[in-house]
């Protein structure tokens, strides 16, 4: 259990994200609430960008 969990550690998948929320954190002075919206806006600008992508199939543009 323990190797897996180092190794699912380094995995990229789960640092990188960690640093973008730590660096999120650090450019909004670890203000819980700003660090909130900040991540909701990027989360549903990545959704709309998903969505664009999948219902346009590249015909669209924006």
């Amino acid at each position: 259990m323990r190797d897996l969990i180092v190794r699912q550690l380094y995995h990229p998948a789960v640092v990188l994200p960690m640093v973008a929320l730590m660096q999120l954190m650090v450019s909004q002075d670890f203000n819980l609430a700003q660090v909130g919206v900040m991540a909701v806006t990027r989360g549903a600008q990545a959704a709309l960008h998903s969505a664009r992508s999948l219902f346009c199939h590249g015909h669209c543009t924006a």
